[in-house]
């Protein structure tokens, strides 16, 4: 059909033909020519890209019958022509990483809407494509397609500029800037911390490393050497090997070879013994710096990422890698040829889960890096390594030798030779002999060893101490004993360590008794800390007096290092000991052995009273009270001399020795005074010592210890009560709900839960700064017991006049999606949450920091489900493009694509590990009214179940599934508004569950798997009873849609998500209303907990995830009417600053008595979202504008509305207020001013403060006036803050 103005196709086709193909013709050419020049630039799949708009062109000037929609894709093509020829011709090095990531993913876009043109199966596709029936469809969507491609690029472009910009503003502002750590011109990577710069091979610490003896493990270090010489050699050398067969002895002598040679790019020698030596993120850190340090090009460009990422130092390993390493490296030009990096020990690492992430993440690094990287790794043959190692991808790159496998005659050379020299040693120097021992004797002793060089090591130790000068004597003991019967590869270490421990004591009965008794609680001590201390730090621990430590332990120096400094660490040789002395089978000597419950119930009450005498407020005696911690010359040696390393290591692990303590009546009387009078002071030293990460932890695991009755001792509740009276306030309302529950509950685990909020909402603000503890976490906490047992503390922090009495729910907003977020899970270790969009990506975030770990692109429609597997190695992505996908969810491979369905998948979950299922499986529904089964590992299809029940043949989709937690059975929730129960095994179905009137969206089975819940459009909750398949109850309170229904990890609690914007927190036992979570401007379609319950991740229609707290309220709920209904907009204060004014996308505009933060007056008369609210200088009218500019105008005092002389307009009114503009008040000390969620306070003399942290992440506007300020929120809140307190402490 021709448009009235069309004169007709006579007179036109030959013209645009030409036209066409001349225009076509041309673009061809420049495409090609683009397309040539992209060689070599990251990704390799943007030529490729490129290539295949070439062949859309070419088919494309072949047809003529679609000249409009062509002429409009060559419109689309030119824009996309001039953005690729930016970046053609140029190398990856001048490309920022932001910048590189934006190129791959336009090219992932580009290739997506390629692969969609061939759709239709033909030897020319491309030409089919054009002259289909339906040609006129799929040009408009191919314009479409491309145009979102090129908007997105451009939008993401805009973006990262005015986010470079805010930070070069930023950067500029030095009180913003305290907040970051400082640079060093010297040393610019000081920056990248914490690490765990004791690793290192040559670290100062590590004071017991030895190195190969002479001559011996010959072959086996050339062939190490070779290795790392050999550029065609594999990237990663595993040497595996027991206990005691030298691992660590090889990897010190080879990093040392490596150091020499000028190879050797970094080291980390794990140590279980020490808690940063074992901490796996630091593993990145410590390496990343290393590297820095090695080679200059390293050092710029790794430097500049940590500046550009700071966060990144303390984000899960993939980031750090990616942002610390491999993002860093991948464009260097100058390295060396060789870098080997030598990790020792990797059993060590802390977390079995993490040790297998690090080895992937090495092996997707070292292949990506332009020069030729080594890995060199050693470790116990545990499992969990070995399974990696296993793995086909691992064999590819690396190689293995087995230290235990070598021919034992090879390894009992070398330890012969050892032997031979080191007692021949102890012969010349005590029995001044040449020929001791014989040669029969140390062929004895090798014999004995068993191939463990830990063995001949410890025994030269005990048969040469000098301070017994017996060698013959204690040769003799070890020779006497019977030869190891092949039971245990320890048998002879076993009985070497209780001749040590034996020849410890004195002879007599009594006299051994006596000094067992004394040495027993010393040994345990030290095979039970988590950290070794120093001689003097322990004696205090243990509360004993000093130099107590040192004469007991002189006679185990073979295996212990014993210093003579008292401010030196004691060390344990090797950890075969503190294996030995806690296995009641391989120490069976009562005397000696080490319960290990017992120490852990004593260092718990030893560390607890050690923090009740001796934590209290600024033990550092720091003078600025807004310093930020890296602002504090010489804080390292502050923290030894002013809170001392006992008290360090209390505050550190108290918690981790409390969750394996008996629950003993002085430990929970310690533990209430602890929680109710120090529990801040615990923070501020957390922060300072930059150990803040143990926080959220210890205060976890008090918790499940903690039992909910207190302490029977007689007496204690009256001795407590003067601690206990502040929090009596909030059991005021008796007969109320909150008022029951408070009282059902012990002080200590309310104020245990309030602290747990407070870091929720504050971590990075205490992270950099523990002054901030007090002038910002507890100034802006809420009215909740936290708040009122610590409030002293709070002097001169802000006056918060809007002081709320519960906790906001919502902690936090990450941005970053470009369309409505329909899918969201956190992983089983809850470090990790997993968002899909629409906009057809997967976004992997670090749940702590906000930042983006990966980007996982190839689904080519939206994102509607998403689950982890058990272990949190592999995530299924479900798809309205038909498609189930596995990812690794540590690099972001893509493994398996699961084809078993025709229409949109829906919802995905993954089969528990459970003993009666042999593979793990991953079952998914679809709107084909499918449920399919596929082997997880493989991704090949095991079956298929039809879940049609709908009569006359419709097809009735299958909207939801979830696995029961034994396996044995699948719900599914489907369009027919019934929930059905699946056997797994046969696929029959086991029982129908009927009660909704819509659509069932979601279903799910309780932890326990007695129970059912599922959510439908009717906008009901209904919990079931798996059993007998009655419902228990129907949970009413949405009032639109339910999408999402989950159980909390613990079972007590459902969340449900609605259209109705919000998250509803049910009790699973009462069916009442815990917590409503409200402030999501649009629909809610995505919840899930995290797995320790305390926080819900939600995605909804306004592209952006929110992470709430979970917890119940710990306060009385405030009756005060405070909030709009939809965000604020514009918030602005009247002349004299006594009151407040705040407009919102209600169309509403309130009015507020700053001093008492009560609202004075509603205005109700625009019908459009307000935009711009001012009071007029003389503070008699009120004026707003909304959306379509209208202009309204109030008398101030009157309320009633009114016109200002001579402004009707926006231009007017402009003109207006800036012809009238007054000066603020107060300004004469300094003015305030907010950046992002800092306060900043800019003093006269020109330097800037940040006095205060806000932790709202939803800030849309604030107001100053002099040192007051008002802020206004996406959630609808209007908070008001008076900083004059504050201010006097600067001024």
């Amino acid at each position: 059909m021709f448009r009235p103005n069309d004169p007709g196709p006579s007179n036109t086709k030959s013209k645009n033909k030409k036209n066409l193909e001349a225009t076509a013709g041309g673009l061809i050419t420049t495409l090609t020519i683009v397309k040539e020049s992209l060689d070599g630039i990251s990704p390799p799949g943007l030529k490729a890209a490129v290539g295949g708009l070439l062949e859309i062109l070419k088919a494309a000037k072949k047809t003529y019958d679609n000249t409009q929609d062509l002429v409009e894709l060559d419109t689309h093509l030119r824009k996309l022509n001039r953005i690729l020829k930016t970046v053609a011709g140029k190398k990856e090095t001048e490309f920022s990483l932001d910048l590189s990531n934006r190129i791959e993913q336009l090219a992932s876009d580009i290739n997506i809407i390629v692969d969609s043109s061939k759709d239709l199966s033909s030897q020319s596709s491309h030409t089919k494509f054009f002259l289909s029936q339906d040609n006129t469809a799929n040009i408009a969507r191919l314009n479409k397609s491309i145009d979102t491609a090129i908007q997105t690029f451009q939008l993401e472009s805009l973006m990262a500029i005015e986010s470079r910009v805010g930070q070069l503003a930023l950067s500029s502002t030095p009180s913003y800037q305290v907040l970051q750590d400082p640079q060093d011109p010297q040393d610019p990577l000081l920056i990248l911390r914490p690490r765990a710069d004791e690793a290192r091979f040559d670290s100062a610490a590590r004071t017991i490393a030895s190195r190969c003896f002479e001559g011996t493990r010959s072959e086996l270090l050339q062939k190490i050497y070779d290795w790392a010489d050999n550029p065609n050699s594999k990237a990663i050398y595993w040497l595996c090997g027991l206990a005691g067969t030298g691992k660590s002895t090889i990897a010190q002598t080879v990093a040392e070879a490596f150091s020499q040679r000028k190879v050797l790019g970094a080291s980390f020698f794990f140590s279980r013994d020490f808690a940063e030596r074992s901490n796996p993120y630091l593993v990145f850190t410590t390496i990343a710096y290393q590297l820095g340090r090695f080679h200059p090009s390293f050092c710029s460009r790794i430097s500049a990422s940590v500046r550009a990422y700071p966060d990144s130092c303390t984000s899960q390993p993939a980031t750090q890698m990616e942002k610390l390493i491999a993002g860093p490296l991948r464009g260097v030009t100058d390295a060396p040829n060789t870098v080997v990096i030598v990790m020792d020990a990797l059993d060590e690492c802390s977390n079995e889960k993490l040790v297998r992430e690090i080895l992937i993440l090495l092996e997707m690094t070292i292949r990506e890096l332009p020069f030729h990287a080594k890995v060199f790794v050693t470790s116990r043959p545990d499992a969990h390594i070995r399974a990696r190692f296993s793995e086909d991808v691992m064999q590819t790159v690396s190689e293995a030798s087995i230290l235990h496998d070598i021919d034992l005659s090879v390894v009992q050379s070398d330890i012969r030779i050892y032997l031979m020299h080191q007692l021949r040693e102890v012969g010349r120097e005590i029995l001044k002999s040449d020929t001791w021992p014989t040669q029969a004797e140390v062929e004895a002793l090798v014999e004995r060893a068993g191939g463990l060089f830990i063995y001949a090591s410890a025994s030269v130790m005990y048969i040469g101490d000098t301070d017994h000068r017996e060698p013959r004597e204690r040769l003799k003991v070890l020779l006497d004993d019977s030869p190891i019967s092949g039971e245990s590869p320890y048998e002879e270490i076993d009985k070497l360590y209780r001749h040590i421990l034996a020849s410890s004591l004195p002879k007599t009965k009594t006299g051994a008794l006596d000094v067992a008794k004394k040495l027993q609680p010393i040994i345990g001590t030290i095979v039970t800390l988590l950290d070794p201390l120093p001689v003097h730090a322990m004696e205090k621990l243990m509360s004993v007096e000093e130099t107590y430590i040192q004469p007991k332990l002189r006679p185990l120096h073979s295996i212990l290092l014993v210093p003579d400094d008292p401010e030196d660490l004691i060390r344990i040789f090797h950890k075969s000991f503190p294996d030995f002395m806690t296995n009641p089978q391989r120490c069976q000597d009562p005397r000696f052995l080490v319960v290990r419950r017992d120490f852990f119930t004593q260092l718990a009450l030893q560390c607890i009273l050690l923090m009740n005498s001796s934590l209290h407020k600024n033990m550092c005696d720091i003078q600025y009270p807004f310093s930020m911690n890296s602002d504090i010359s010489n804080l390292e040696l502050l923290l030894k001399a002013k809170v001392g390393t006992h008290v360090l290591y209390a505050c550190r692990f108290w918690a981790f020795h409390l969750q394996h303590a008996d629950p003993k009546d002085e430990l929970r009387e310690a533990m209430t005074i602890f929680v109710t009078t120090k529990l801040l002071y615990w923070l501020e030293v957390l922060s300072l010592s930059q150990h803040l990460d143990h926080a959220q932890p210890s205060l976890k695991m008090a918790q499940v210890w903690y039992k909910e009755e207190e302490p029977k001792r007689p007496g204690l509740l009256q001795k407590m009560m003067p601690v206990l009276e502040p929090l009596q306030v909030f059991n005021e309302a008796l007969n109320s709900a909150e008022g029951k529950r408070l009282q059902s509950k012990t002080p200590v685990k309310i104020l245990l839960s309030d602290c747990q909020s407070l870091l929720l909402r504050f971590n990075q603000s205490i992270t950099k700064s523990a002054c901030h503890i007090y002038h910002s976490a507890l100034g802006l906490a809420p009215y909740c017991p936290l708040y009122k047992q610590y409030q002293k503390e709070a002097e001169h922090s802000v006056r918060v006049l809007s002081r709320a009495y519960t906790w906001d729910s919502l902690i936090t907003i990450f941005r970053g999606q470009f369309q409505r977020i329909g899918a969201i899970c956190f992983s089983p270790d809850g470090l990790k949450i997993a968002s899909g969009s629409d906009d057809r990506r997967i976004y992997l975030w670090d749940s702590n920091t906000g930042i983006t770990i990966k980007k996982l692109m190839g689904h080519t429609e939206g994102i509607n489900s998403l689950s982890f597997s058990s272990d949190g190695l592999v995530l299924a992505s479900a798809s309205h493009d038909n498609t189930v996908k596995l990812w690794d969810s540590t690099t972001g491979t893509q493994l398996h694509t699961l084809h078993g369905h025709s229409d949109s998948v829906s919802s995905v979950c993954f089969s528990p590990k459970v003993p009666h299922l042999a593979q793990q499986y991953v079952v998914s529904g679809s709107h084909d009214g499918t449920i399919c089964v596929s082997d997880a590992a493989t991704g090949a299809h095991i079956k298929k179940i039809d879940a049609q029940y709908a009569s006359e043949g419709a097809t009735i989709r299958v909207l939801s599934v979830s696995l029961s937690p034994d396996g044995s059975f699948i719900a599914s929730g489907s369009q027919d508004a019934m929930v059905y129960i699946w056997e797994f095994a046969t696929g029959s179905c086991h029982k129908q569950l009927k009660g909704h009137n819509e659509s069932v969206g979601s279903v799910c089975f309780s932890p326990d798997g007695l129970m059912v819940a599922s959510g439908s459009e009717d906008q009901l909750v209904y919990l079931w009873d798996f059993n007998n398949g009655t419902q228990i109850r129907a949970l009413k309170g949405h009032s639109g849609a339910v999408y999402t229904v989950c159980f909390s990890p613990d079972g007590m609690t459902i969340a449900s998500a609605s259209a109705d914007k919000t998250i509803h927190l049910w009790s699973v036992h009462t069916g009442s209303l815990i917590k409503l979570l409200k402030g999501s401007p649009g629909r809610v379609y995505s919840a899930c907990f995290s797995p320790d319950g305390l926080r819900i991740a939600s995605g909804s229609r306004d592209k952006m995830l929110h992470i709430w707290d979970s917890t119940p309220l710990q306060g009385l709920q405030t009756k005060t009417p405070k909030r709009h209904l939809s965000a604020i907009r514009a918030v602005c204060f009247s002349s004299d600053g006594t009151r407040v004014a705040s407009g919102s996308d209600d169309g509403t505009v309130q009015l507020w008595d700053f001093s008492t933060a009560k609202p004075i007056n509603i205005f109700n008369d625009h019908d459009r979202a307000v935009r711009f609210i001012a009071f007029s200088p003389d503070g008699r009218y009120l004026t707003s504008l909304d959306i379509y500019e209208n202009l309204i105008c109030w008398k101030h005092k009157s309320f009633k509305r009114t016109t200002i002389p001579g402004v009707t307009t926006v231009t007017d009114l402009a003109k207006w207020l800036a012809e009238t503009k007054c000066t603020p008040i107060n300004s004469v000390r300094g003015t305030l001013s907010l950046v992002q969620q800092a306060v900043i306070f800019n003093h006269p003399n020109g330097s800037q403060h940040t006095i205060c942290v806000l932790p709202y992440s939803d800030i849309l506007c604030h107001a100053v006036s002099g040192y007051s300020l008002a802020v206004g929120t996406q959630t609808g809140d209007v908070h008001l803050l008076d900083f004059s307190q504050t201010v006097t402490l600067l001024c």
